[in-house]
């Protein structure tokens, strides 16, 4: 007979004993959670096309909200404001579209001369020379321009596949357009299947997250067109070739978060060394100047207040959406990123204030 250790309560060592039931119920749901995620990897595509339409429609929603506010029907603002972006992108294009074109063929077919003037600085040598870099580099940018007409053809192709794959693009559009005019329709339905108080807690999430969505997205953009003018008029100013290619380069960089403003600044501070040296350090302190303008005074302006994302929650958004999704994922990674933070700090809130209750001090959200 086995004595059971000294000090060791037999009924403790049974009342200890974990017994998990799974009830049909359980295993329903979970059977349900596992079809849907199954679904959702069959169908890849349209989840991801779902959900660009979700956020354009989120991000157009508090401008359809203000018009709402101030008498309009929901369908007819939804509908105006769907027009008025479409119309000024269409302009847009048709403004931009046939000079910028030739000036990326111009700097195309330029870049070999440019890289010879800059592997020629002094400094440059040095660098360069290590596992004869240079060559290589500049047999590379040769080929690129010898190959501009094989490139144009193939963006032809592409742009005639677009084309040939527009019922896609049209019934994305239909899409966010069909969810933006029904969004509080959608909300109301899928909040009428819970109590009362998950309603009262989860619905100003819902719109706290919507918010965020349309802040990042309109900030983001005004952000980049602020830094695209700056690039283009510093490098018009100080004669730098191609500025207007410069400043669509400079503004769809910028589109990515700290990232992009970086190497938007390199590659203008590498084009204007084509012209001289003084004209590159200016470059060089002009974007060095507006960087800390647009991160201190800007982007807090337009951009964080709303979102309040830190930087280090910034970065980390953006490589890990962008290793997902390319560049769409990161330039949608900080919407994403603020909805995850307002949806976990309402779920962490009762935890939190119980503990900031004990310390006698306040509950912060999460970062």
């Amino acid at each position: 007979m086995t004595e059971d250790p000294p000090g060791e309560d037999p009924r403790r060592a049974e009342a200890q004993r974990v017994e998990i039931v799974f009830t049909a119920r359980t295993l329903l749901t979970l059977l349900g959670v596992a079809a849907l995620v199954a679904l959702g990897l069959l169908s890849l595509g349209t989840v991801i096309s779902i959900v660009l339409a979700a956020v354009l429609a989120f991000g157009l929603d508090p401008i359809v909200v203000g018009l709402v506010a101030r008498g309009w029907k929901r369908g007819v603002a939804s509908l105006s404001v769907f027009f008025g972006l479409f119309a000024a992108v269409f302009a847009l294009v048709l403004v931009t579209a046939g000079p910028v074109w030739r000036e990326i063929v111009e700097f195309i077919q330029a870049v070999p001369g440019y890289w010879e003037e800059i592997s020629s600085k002094p400094g440059f040598q040095d660098i360069l020379s290590t596992a004869n870099a240079d060559n290589h580099i500049a047999d590379l940018l040769k080929q690129l321009a010898e190959g501009l007409p094989d490139a144009a053809s193939a963006l032809l192709g592409i742009a005639g596949g677009v084309f040939g794959s527009v019922l896609s693009l049209v019934t994305l559009t239909f899409l966010a357009l069909f969810l933006l005019m029904e969004r509080p329709t959608i909300t109301d339905w899928l909040f009428g299947f819970t109590r009362p108080e998950t309603d009262g807690r989860w619905r100003p999430v819902l719109e706290d997250s919507i918010s965020a969505i349309s802040s990042s997205l309109i900030g983001n953009l005004a952000i980049s067109l602020v830094a695209a003018t700056v690039a283009g008029v510093s490098a018009w100013l100080l004669g730098l070739p191609f500025p207007l290619v410069l400043a669509v380069i400079t503004g769809l960089l910028d589109l990515i978060p700290q990232i992009g403003a970086t190497v938007a600044a390199v590659i203008l501070v590498a084009v204007a060394l084509t012209v001289g040296t003084t004209e590159a350090i200016i470059m060089l302190i002009v974007q060095l100047v507006y960087q800390q303008l647009e991160n201190y005074v800007v982007y807090p302006i337009v951009y964080r207040k709303a979102v309040s994302l830190s930087g280090f929650t910034t970065i980390a958004a953006v490589l890990m959406f962008g290793s997902l999704l390319g560049v769409v994922g990161a330039i949608l990674a900080v919407p994403f990123a603020a909805v995850v933070k307002i949806v976990l700090r309402e779920a962490t809130r009762p935890r939190t204030e119980q503990m900031a209750a004990l310390r006698g001090g306040s509950a912060d959200g999460v970062d």
